[in-house]
């Protein structure tokens, strides 16, 4: 179960940066080439230099972006743009946001450092990882010996009692940091410093499984990173027994509770590109075997903005109930919403070849039984994204089917945090891209430097 710890955070010294707006970054994973440049001549200090430090022709092992992000981190904290915390802390942090009905939410949660559990033991992951990212993310980590953002994470606790806690412990306290981001989301942030507020929150924490909502390639990422740390300190003698406690075994993650009422899920959409063959009537033949086929027809005229509104409504509606999935095909005119006729096709059509946990999750029904069956995209294709595009928003979705060389757009409604939770327990991994937890946390917040100068004073080793 949930072993954390108090930290010494690396933060921006506002005194040499000026607003923490012009350093701060998203996470590197949804930095496009082109906001990788607008990051980079926003500030000579934005953090994405450090985290997604752009690549260059004359790259070669050992002198390349992950070597240049080592370089400019050692760089800022010598020169004070990077300050140690003296004390360690656990740092809350609040994003505050609207919904689509400009309805405001509020996510809680705080950082601290978790201790490293192969996962299914106290940690449980609920979405399938890539080679790449993790290669890539290995690489950084060994360059920088540190964690540069956190892994989200969700535990369940109703009473919400934690939060409680150390919001007693804040009461009237200013934030450390108080920034709006680029997609108007005020981030709030805060440090822990009681020694007795942290303890009780480390008790309260000490029987929670924890589910990663966000930052699966970054955790195995630092399963590798603490694997290979082992071996090289026993091989080397440096380390004549592994004792647990040393940094490596530890990781920097942010906990929310999954019970309150600020955690929101978006889904992930898929545009499908450069399939031989295909054609409209074909595949909505296939779909009718087993939806009932709802279509929206529009046309180039004043029309089309109400339909496309009156197609997601309905999308929205229907899923309510039953399984359902939006579709736009490249030509056609029409938007569509594909319904499942039964709750037992998925088991008709697949048996016990798919866990059951998974046969009521719209992304399992759209993977399998529309990529998979009806359009012929293979499993191992779906996971390389041979044909598969992922995009967040539902008008960037829906407005890509006319470009390039895609040929369909599928909408899903959001997955539900419970079943997250379900699919985890019971120790499977959905579809990649299957949850997109809003908002995302911020990166260049708070840096954890695996160093060996953590607070082992606070630290029970009986637990690790």
């Amino acid at each position: 179960m949930a072993v954390i710890i108090p930290f010494r955070g690396v933060l921006y010294n506002t005194a040499k940066v000026g607003k923490i707006s012009s350093v701060i970054a998203p996470p590197y994973d949804v930095i496009s080439s082109k906001y990788q440049d607008e990051l980079y001549a926003r500030h000579p200090n934005n953090f994405v230099r450090i985290e997604l430090n752009k690549t260059a022709p004359e790259d070669k092992e050992g002198s390349d972006r992950h070597s240049r992000s080592a370089e400019l981190l050692n760089k800022w904290i010598a020169e004070g743009v990077l300050k140690r915390d003296d004390k360690p802390a656990i740092y809350y942090y609040t994003q505050t946001y609207k919904l689509k009905d400009v309805t405001t939410q509020v996510r809680k949660g705080f950082i601290a450092l978790a201790k490293l559990e192969d996962l299914g033991k106290g940690i449980h992951p609920h979405e399938k990882t890539l080679s790449g990212p993790k290669a890539d993310r290995l690489k950084l980590m060994q360059a920088t010996d540190s964690n540069m953002s956190c892994i989200f994470s969700l535990y369940s606790e109703p009473k919400l009692t934690i939060n409680s806690l150390i919001e007693t412990s804040l009461k009237g306290a200013a934030p450390s940091i108080d920034v709006r981001d680029d997609e108007g989301v005020e981030n709030r942030f805060w440090r822990v410093v009681d020694a007795d507020v942290i303890s009780k929150v480390a008790m309260a924490m000490d029987n929670k499984a924890l589910f990663i909502a966000d930052g699966h390639h970054r955790y195995e990422t630092a399963l590798n990173y603490r694997n290979m740390m082992r071996e090289s300190s026993i091989k080397g003698g440096i380390t004549p027994k592994h004792t647990g406690a040393e940094p490596y075994n530890f990781v920097m993650m942010y906990f929310s509770n999954m019970d309150d009422q600020g955690m929101t899920i978006w889904p992930t959409h898929r545009v499908v590109h450069g399939l031989q063959g295909f054609t409209a009537a074909g595949f909505l033949g296939k779909c009718r075997e087993h939806f009932n086929v709802r279509e929206f027809k529009f046309s180039d005229s004043g029309e089309y903005g109400s339909v496309r509104n009156e197609f997601l409504s309905n999308l929205e509606a229907s899923g309510k109930g039953k399984i359902s999935i939006g579709l736009s095909i490249r030509g056609a005119g029409s938007y569509y919403v594909l319904i499942l006729k039964a709750k037992d096709t998925m088991q008709k059509v697949f048996g016990n070849t798919i866990p059951d946990v998974f046969k009521n999750l719209d992304v399992t029904v759209l993977h399998s039984l529309i990529l998979g069956r009806a359009l012929g995209i293979s499993q191992e294709a779906q996971e390389k994204q041979q044909n598969l595009l992922y995009v967040t928003r539902c008008d960037d979705a829906l407005d890509a089917v006319n470009k390039d060389n895609n040929q369909l757009v599928f909408l899903l409604n959001p997955t539900r945090v419970e079943q997250v939770k379900a699919a985890a327990e019971a120790g499977f991994v959905m579809p990649q891209k299957s949850t997109y937890f809003y908002p995302k946390l911020l990166s260049g917040l708070v840096i954890n430097l695996l160093d060996g100068k953590q607070p082992k004073q606070v630290m029970d080793t009986s637990k690790v």
